[in-house]
């Protein structure tokens, strides 16, 4: 390959990058409704989710684009971030507005082929507003941070329910929000432990003693909640068994090994990362879906 198709295919790779396609799975949040209504057997619900889905994917990558801009200076002194394709020059703010209109345009035109209702934009619509307040200046507010990251993960569900018409339980909010916070606050103590730590604006109001409290709290609360989910009478009325609590035990265990991972090892990972590369933390999420559907759907 010559020196111009070498570099080529370097800008090509450094716009992919920019796009962040592991975080996608954050974006499977958006699938849950499908999966907790029983829907999953109608091929209509499907492909609503799906195309839901793949619009929260590009909006998500959007927003990215977005924060690595605002974050570039500061992403530059990062012992690993001043490798993201803004930080290191590789794209530069032509190049980065450019993606990013082609991703709205592709979420709207995404969306609108496949017939996605009113009240899924107004949620796409909030998930913007809130995370352009975050890349311009939340991200520095304490606390308040967290929670714009709990809020997304939250909106992704209620994304997912507006797609297929399935309204959204108050149990999969109040757990999902509980449980982000929780993966948000565990960013927060690995970010910590990093040596640029105490230059950081974002962890300006953090320290490692709060939020091993925090995450202890919140540990102790998603799975207490999920467990009394497991045992309410919402879940033996809709799926009508009392044995949906066996699944806890793979919820414990997936929460204390997440604390293992950002507490006793501290690696400098997301919680993307955990769950694309972990080997424990992915048999727990196989292990609790499968033993869930088992349980709920037979």
């Amino acid at each position: 390959m010559n020196e111009a198709g070498a570099h080529r295919k370097t800008g090509v790779e450094a716009l992919v990058r920019l796009l962040r396609v592991p975080e996608w799975t954050k974006n499977l949040f958006v699938l849950a409704p499908l999966f907790f209504s029983d829907s999953f057997t109608e091929l209509s619900q499907v492909g609503r989710a799906a195309a839901a889905f793949g619009v929260f994917c590009l909006v998500a990558s959007f927003v990215y684009v977005v924060n690595d801009w605002f974050d570039r200076e500061e992403d530059a002194r990062h012992p690993t971030k001043r490798d993201r394709p803004i930080a290191s020059g590789r794209v530069d703010g032509r190049q980065a507005a450019v993606v990013g209109i082609l991703l709205l345009l592709g979420a709207a035109a995404l969306g609108l082929v496949a017939g996605l209702g009113g009240g899924f934009w107004v949620v796409i619509g909030a998930y913007l507003a809130i995370n352009v307040a975050y890349s311009t200046f939340l991200r520095h507010v304490d606390l308040v941070d967290v929670c714009i990251v709990a809020a997304g993960f939250v909106l992704r569900v209620l994304a997912g329910s507006q797609a297929i018409d399935v309204p959204a339980s108050p149990w999969i909010i109040l757990s999902t929000g509980l449980l982000a916070l929780l993966l948000a606050l565990g960013k927060r103590r690995v970010d910590l432990s990093l040596e640029d730590a105490d230059r950081r604006r974002s962890l300006a109001g953090y320290s490692v003693e709060f939020i091993d409290i925090a995450l202890a709290t919140l540990a102790a609360s998603v799975i207490g909640f999920y467990a009394l989910f497991t045992l309410s009478d919402y879940t033996l009325e809709k799926f009508g068994t009392g044995d949906l609590y066996l699944t806890t035990f793979f919820v414990v265990i997936g929460v204390l090994r997440y604390l293992q991972v950002v507490i006793g090892y501290q690696r400098q990972a997301s919680p993307t990362s955990i769950a694309l590369k972990d080997r424990p933390m992915q048999a727990m999420i196989v292990g609790w879906l499968a033993s869930f559907a088992l349980i709920a759907f037979t």
